[in-house]
Order: C-alpha cells, then sequence, then structure tokens
C-alpha cells in the first residue's frame, strides 16, 4: 500500500456527522474523479476509483444525502481493478445541481466549472471540500532515501483551469500557498515543502500520516547529518595524506641535497619519524615522538621550508 492510499483510507475512517460537510466533500470528489453523463434522457454521474473502501464511503455518502443506490454499470468495463459507481435514475440531475456543478435554467443544463462557494462556507466546509479533492485525484510523493532526487510532493489533480484555480483559493484561505502547473491536458495544484504537506495532511485528518512523515523527516536529517560527517571526515582524511606526502617528499629532498645529518637534532629526528610511520596520523606521529601536535606540526613546515630553498 503506497502512503497516498493510507492518507485515503485514513480520511474515510473518519465520521462525517455534518450534511454541509457530506455535501462539499461529494462536491468535490465528483469533479476530481467523476464523470457527468446523460444516457436514455437522463443526467447522471460516475465516480471511479482503484479503492474499493472509498468507492463504499461515497456510495454510504449519496445515500445519507440523497437516498439513491447506484446502478451497475455494463457498458465500460474497468481496467487495473477499478471500480466505477453510477448513478443514474430521474433525479441524480437534481443532486448535481444541489452539489453546485451543474446549473439549470431556462436555456438547458450546463456544467459549473467554478466552485458554489456557498458549499464552502466555514472551515468545516472548506476542509471537507480539501479532503474530498484529496480522495478524487491527491497524491502524496515521499522522498525514497537521503540521497533521493525526489523531494516532497502532494498534488490534486482537476481536468479544467478554472475549478483548478477556485482551489488554488480554498487552499490560500487555509493559509497555504498552492502552485499551479498544466501536465498533460490536466491542471494539477500542488505543494513542495515538507511543513505545508504536514500542515494539510494534519488538517484533512490523516494523524497518522502526519507522525510517518515527520519520523521520515528526522530520519532524514539524521542521514544527511551523518554524510556531512562523514564527507568532512573524508576531506580531513585527504588533506592529512596530502600534508604528509608533501612533508615526506620534503624530507627526501633534503637528505639527496644535504643530508639528514646536517640538520639540528629537534628536525632530524622529525624527519625520520615522518618517513619511517608513512601512515601515521599528525597525533599519532606526536605521541611517539613525545611532542604536542602545535610543536609538532612546526617543525614539519620547517622541514618544507627548507626543502622549498634548497
Amino acid at each position: 500500500m503506497n502512503f497516498s492510499t493510507q492518507v485515503k483510507g485514513e480520511i474515510i475512517e473518519k465520521r462525517i456527522k455534518h450534511d454541509e460537510e457530506k455535501r462539499a466533500l461529494l462536491s468535490a470528489f465528483i469533479r476530481t474523479a467523476g464523470v457527468i453523463y446523460s444516457k436514455s434522457g437522463k443526467v447522471g454521474f460516475e465516480i471511479t476509483t482503484d479503492h474499493k473502501d472509498l468507492a463504499e464511503f461515497f456510495k454510504n455518502i449519496v445515500a445519507d444525502l440523497y437516498g439513491l443506490t447506484p446502478v451497475e454499470k455494463e457498458d465500460k468495463p474497468q481496467k487495473n481493478g477499478r471500480t466505477a459507481v453510477v448513478f443514474l435514475d430521474g433525479s441524480t440531475l437534481f443532486v448535481l445541481e444541489d452539489l453546485g456543478i451543474v446549473k439549470i435554467d431556462e436555456g438547458g443544463v450546463a456544467v459549473n466549472l467554478n466552485v458554489d462557494w456557498s458549499s464552502v462556507e466555514g472551515d468545516d466546509c472548506r476542509t471537507a471540500y480539501i479532503k474530498g479533492a484529496f480522495l478524487g485525484s491527491g497524491s502524496v510523493t515521499l522522498p525514497s532515501g537521503s540521497g533521493s532526487s525526489t523531494g516532497y510532493h502532494l498534488e490534486f489533480v482537476f481536468t479544467n483551469y478554472q475549478t483548478a484555480t477556485d482551489f488554488c483559493e480554498i487552499l490560500s484561505e487555509a493559509y497555504f500557498l498552492p502552485k499551479l502547473i498544466e501536465r498533460k491536458g490536466d491542471y494539477v495544484v500542488y505543494l513542495k515543502t515538507m511543513d505545508e504537506i504536514s500542515d494539510l495532511l494534519a488538517l484533512i485528518g490523516a494523524n497518522k500520516a502526519v507522525l510517518k512523515l515527520s519520523a521520515l523527516s528526522v530520519e532524514r536529517d539524521m542521514n544527511n547529518l551523518e554524510n556531512r560527517r562523514l564527507n568532512c571526515e573524508m576531506s580531513n582524511m585527504t588533506k592529512q595524506i596530502d600534508a604528509s606526502v608533501k612533508q615526506i617528499r620534503a624530507v627526501n629532498k633534503i637528505d639527496e641535497a644535504i643530508g639528514l645529518s646536517s640538520l639540528p637534532e629537534s628536525l632530524r629526528s622529525v624527519a625520520e619519524a615522518r618517513t619511517k610511520y608513512k601512515n601515521d596520523t599528525l597525533k599519532e606521529l606526536a605521541d611517539k615522538l613525545n611532542l604536542t601536535k602545535s610543536c609538532l606540526n612546526h617543525r614539519l613546515r620547517k622541514l618544507v621550508e627548507i626543502a622549498g630553498e634548497l
């Protein structure tokens, strides 16, 4: 089960008490996961999902609000295990009108691409609408590892620009800063920061998902910290190796040019130890010579200076 499916499962576990919230949620779900069509002189709608429990969840909401039961779908077999639920009778048109999805006037029936703002008045109804949109077309992508190029991403997909821009305004009223792009003919509203994604998941009641996201964030930060530490250690090790090679070359040059015996005892002992213990760190070499690191480093620099003058 992927993370998006877990989030949707959490949402539908929560009971929705008020009819106004159910209407808002159902309206958003039909706009994102539904199709409106006519057959035999009737206007109906079909909702499609790959989540069987989600299909049952919405059948129950439609039954609670309008007393409708779905009809069997026979003309479009579903692929990849997706479930299609169809509502088509004499009252489904008025259901769509009640949800603000269609308008009925003397000119006939027309799809309303704008959100019915009366259905999202108040924090609870606005939150319910966001829930419905996520259940219909929402998804969350999390980083697959500390070195992953894929970051945090939460998105909602809409089939038309107007509904997508209205949804951006709904999210803005809930203090989010969504972005909107067109992708292959669809309009995608998305959030990219971990904090905003966490806040939105908390808003729609996916508390377990929030905890998982927080744990992943901590784990990722720890992994990044460990990687930085290892990189720092590797960098320091490289510097130590480079310095050691430079010092040994200096000692060899002095030995070939004037001989180590020409050096003062304090420098000669350091020069001999440096060539003898090539792989020792500065601290290890200082301990062998019973010197401080600062003193040893000073004498090694002096050897390099002498070699540079030869």
